[in-house]
């Protein structure tokens, strides 16, 4: 192998490295702000490490065809190692700014999604159900007038049509009666 593709490899490593430990910041941070429980966080950890390393093979593969020798991890501690003493505190407040950010952005298109959308369509919802409402009990009070004054022209005829409701009710019963008799005499004459 020429030193050409070593030192690609070394600087393909490091860069490897610089990633990893950017990841571990950032699963670091995320882990901090979920409340997870232990044992997710268990299984968590482990797909991020199983994650990692099998990236770090698949650009080992592109670079050097998977060929794993010292310098390679020489360049992968190396390059995590900078990034730690370099840019670690600085990339975790640049992650918290962004997180924060997003969250600030979550809750304006929120707002903005209340008063454009959803206040408005609230509104017409009441103003729909208070004309419903509205117009129900003015056809209520209506109909309750109209039964009022029909009442109140059709009494004089009530009386009169109760008492000759009286009078075929008996006559129907007596009707009833007669034939009702009727069959019974006929039985007991056979």
């Amino acid at each position: 192998m020429n030193i050409g593709v070593q030192l690609q490899t070394v600087l393909a490593m490091s860069t490897c490295g610089v990633l990893m430990g950017m990841g571990f910041d950032t699963y670091h941070v995320f882990k901090g702000k979920s409340r997870l429980p232990l044992w997710m966080v268990f299984i968590f950890d482990i797909l991020f490490w199983v994650g990692s390393m099998g990236a770090v093979f698949l650009i080992l593969l592109k670079v050097n065809n998977g060929i794993i020798r010292f310098p390679i991890f020489f360049g992968m501690i190396f390059g995590a190692w900078v990034y730690f003493v370099i840019g670690s505190k600085k990339y975790i407040q640049l992650l918290h700014r962004v997180i924060e950010f997003c969250q600030w952005l979550y809750r304006t298109v929120l707002q903005i999604i209340d008063v454009l959308v959803v206040r408005p369509v609230l509104f017409f919802y009441r103003v729909i159900l208070m004309t419903l409402a509205f117009l129900y009990s003015g056809l209520l009070a209506i109909l309750g007038f109209l039964w009022k004054v029909a009442r109140f022209v059709t009494s004089p005829f009530a009386r009169w049509g109760q008492q000759m409701g009286k009078k075929m009710f008996s006559k129907s019963r007596g009707i009833w009666f007669n034939w009702k008799n009727l069959f019974h005499s006929k039985r007991k004459r056979e």
